[in-house]
């Protein structure tokens, strides 16, 4: 019985590390979208009636003439180029349409290279469409600004101690002028986005809304295998994400109260936010899909209704930024099932590099804390499995003399472990206690930006990525090897103890690609292990 709850438990750590490794988040090929005519309800529906649970809200139906093309406009045509310089990241913008033309992260690298380039977040194609281009909603009608040459009140703009704001300025016809103005603050990716209209004679007449979108192509662009990447939204309290079904449908509307919505990766993210203390009458999130999924464009529209404003975020999953923001965005770091044991973890992570100034020093210090955590369960674990041993010649007469009786030979076993004061559950019990930091820790090591080209030692230059020459791995894996033949076993089941045995391979050939800050805990651990384990074994049965 010992066994068999020890192999039950080594195995479905196996599947569930297993499946991710074979069959990460899908990202299905998406159906080239037919033209949509105003009629078509069926290609441009909204969230039915049915999924109002899943919005909070009923989506209204779009007036024809609001709708954006279905099928993007080519913009061939080049203004001038203003650039905008923070602490933080560089970015270009284009007087046609207020454009966003690139998105340079100064303390971000492309690769993890000397001499590589900041990381641009901006990936569209040369026709368009473009991020951080919109909308506004005139007398009932929208008004698109991604064709408009807007003159910019300055050619460059250094953004140092104090927040500043960068103007675009355009004629509408019927003498008004359409303002659009960036916001920037030196020690924050946050933009704000303010639309205003003057008139030249008379009143101006006041938006009834406002939309911003976010564009990402996935040409020639690398998706995590273990991370999701896609659209991703706060809606009604709650994450959201479109189904595998969804991600078929040409143009898709998300209704509700929606905190921020954009596109996320492992690392990054582009979310367009409510306005500051922002009030509005309704928030509506659009998708519209151009292409396959291996080559097209994504569009996520933000819109909101009785506002001039929204804001966005453009930059990295960093915790306790997006935090400070109030609107949830940190959801978007998927912590998996056991977040609430990850995110500690990973404070804790950070914590502790601010005096090592290494993380891989950290993980191992921070697997060291976990150990002495759990080391009274480990220890009664250990210790159990040590006491297992002592009646196992005992246990293998009884299988032999009670092979055919399988009902006397478990109560024969039962009075074994009575007389002996043996548990046979001892050793498994705390290990299951274990399981949830384990795998906390898993999805915290796997998606913390803290160690995206993060340095250890010698070879492994980057703890987010494998070990270039898989020594931590195999290493790894002969210590697993090793717990394995210091763990006793039940009885003489030959079969089991081979697969006991062979789970180190399984897990070694999982680990081969897995980021080398992962295997670096496993390997810390099962070294503090076979240390604890070891001691346990010579105060159970010393030597003679």
């Amino acid at each position: 019985m010992e066994k068999r709850t020890i192999l039950a438990i080594v195995l479905s750590l196996a599947v569930l590390l297993g499946f991710q490794y074979f069959f990460p988040p899908a990202h299905p090929p998406q159906k080239a979208p037919a033209k949509v005519s105003a009629q078509t309800a069926s290609e441009t529906a909204t969230i039915p009636a049915g999924d109002k649970a899943a919005t909070g809200s009923e989506a209204e139906p779009p007036a024809p003439a609001a709708e954006p093309a279905k099928t993007p406009v080519p913009v061939v045509e080049e203004g001038e180029l203003v650039v905008v310089q923070t602490p933080l990241y560089r970015a270009e913008f284009d007087t046609v349409g207020g454009r966003l033309k690139a998105f340079y992260l100064k303390h971000y690298k492309t690769e993890n290279k000397p001499g590589s380039p900041e990381l641009n977040l901006v990936t569209v194609t040369k026709t368009g469409p473009w991020p951080l281009t919109g909308a506004v909603k005139l007398e009932g009608r929208w008004q698109p600004d991604e064709r408009l040459h807007f003159k910019p009140a300055a050619r460059a703009l250094e953004v140092e101690e104090a927040g500043k704001e960068l103007v675009f300025e355009a004629p509408l016809g019927a003498g008004r002028t359409l303002l659009k103005k960036f916001n920037f603050q030196p020690g924050s990716y946050v933009i704000g986005i303010t639309y205003e209209v003057l008139a030249e004679t008379g009143p101006a007449p006041a938006l009834e809304g406002v939309r911003v979108n976010w564009v990402h192509s996935s040409k020639g662009q690398k998706k995590s295998r273990y991370v999701y990447n896609g659209v991703i939204g706060y809606v009604n309290d709650k994450l959201f994400k479109p189904g595998k079904k969804d991600k078929e449908i040409a143009r898709q509307e998300i209704a509700g109260q929606i905190n921020w919505f954009g596109y996320t990766s492992k690392y990054f993210i582009s979310a367009l936010l409510i306005p500051e203390n922002g009030k509005f009458t309704a928030t509506r999130g659009i998708i519209n899909r151009d292409g396959s999924a291996d080559d097209g464009n994504l569009t996520v529209t933000f819109e909101v209704d009785g506002s001039n404003r929204l804001r966005a975020y453009i930059g990295p999953k960093e915790g306790d930024r997006l935090q400070a923001l109030g609107l949830k965005l940190e959801a978007s770091i998927e912590y998996g099932w056991f977040g609430i044991i990850a995110r500690p973890l990973v404070w804790l992570l950070h914590f502790l590099y601010q005096y090592v100034h290494n993380y891989g020093i950290a993980i191992i210090i921070l697997t060291i804390l976990i150990k002495l955590v759990f080391y009274p369960l480990s220890q009664k674990s250990y210790k159990s499995m040590s006491q297992m041993k002592k009646v196992q010649p005992k246990l293998a007469k009884l299988k032999e003399k009670y092979k055919d009786d399988k009902a006397r030979l478990n109560k024969e076993m039962m009075d074994l472990y009575r007389t002996h004061k043996v548990n046979p559950f001892g050793g498994c019990l705390p290990m299951v206690v274990q399981i949830p930091v384990f795998f906390a820790l898993y999805r915290a090591l796997m998606v913390a930006i803290e160690l995206r080209h993060a340095p250890f030692f010698f070879w492994i230059t980057d703890l987010s990525a494998k070990d270039p020459y898989y020594v931590t791995p195999l290493i790894m894996g002969a210590t697993m090897f090793l717990q394995q033949k210091m763990t006793p076993t039940a009885g003489g089941d030959a079969m089991q103890a081979k697969l006991m045995l062979f789970m180190p391979i399984i897990f070694t050939f999982m680990f081969l690609n897995f980021p080398s800050g992962l295997v670096l805990y496993w390997l810390v651990n099962n070294i503090l292990s076979i240390g604890q384990q070891y001691l346990v074994m010579r105060q159970v049965e010393p030597a003679k």
